[in-house]
């Protein structure tokens, strides 16, 4: 009843569950710093919300939080303080099987989502189930230099779809990312992963009323 084609899936709160706290006691736990600190480091300096941009890598990410904190390579290894800020997300039950009866009902299954390459690395090292899934279309918002709600990703992402704006679905937590998909004509439900998705889902079509099957 809606002409879908392709399904679109943001990643944190909608397939990963993420706890910005856990990354900061990681980074106080394993270096010794205070865990206000270590937010005022990663999230109120602006320079992770660069890194998910795309505008910094995880070396020049990881010196600017050295520096924040007066330490160096030495004492804060990149790679440790890159798990460490990473090291804070879990897959959400039912999603890596969400993705697979999606694309079994016959429709593309893409990934939109606003990350860092060190949130991303840390994730595909992982065992997930979803890990398994190869997705039709991939869109990082550190790889194209730009973030949601930006229109300039969801362009990027209706390309690599290659369907119409009308045919795309899109499922993401925050309302400012389902305003902007809204406004180029996706559909689009603000919803997080688990049932409120299944439900989601089920209310266009892309999946049956009884369980997961169409």
């Amino acid at each position: 009843k809606h002409q879908i084609e392709c399904v679109y899936f943001d990643l944190g709160n909608v397939l990963v569950s993420f706890d910005p706290n856990i990354a900061c006691n990681n980074l106080a736990d394993r270096f010794g710093v205070r865990k206000q600190q270590a937010w005022e480091a990663i999230y109120d300096s602006g320079v992770q919300d660069r890194f998910e941009h795309g505008h910094v890598s995880g070396e020049e990410f990881a010196e600017q939080i050295r520096q924040l904190f007066g330490g160096n390579a030495e004492c804060m290894p990149t790679a440790g303080l890159l798990d460490a800020v990473s090291d804070m997300f879990k897959p959400i039950d039912m999603m890596a099987e969400v993705l697979n009866r999606v694309r079994e009902n016959g429709f593309g299954v893409g990934l939109l989502s606003n990350t860092c390459h060190a949130h991303w690395d840390w994730i595909r090292r992982q065992s997930y189930l979803m890990n398994q899934f190869r997705f039709d279309a991939t869109v990082l918002s550190f790889e194209e230099g730009a973030m949601k709600p930006d229109s300039v990703i969801y362009q990027v992402a209706e390309e690599r779809a290659g369907v119409s704006a009308p045919s795309l679905l899109f499922l993401d937590d925050k309302p400012e990312n389902i305003s902007a998909a809204l406004s180029r004509d996706w559909h689009a439900k603000c919803c997080r992963g688990g049932q409120e998705a299944v439900q989601a889902l089920q209310g266009f079509g892309v999946l049956g009323e009884v369980g997961l099957d169409r």
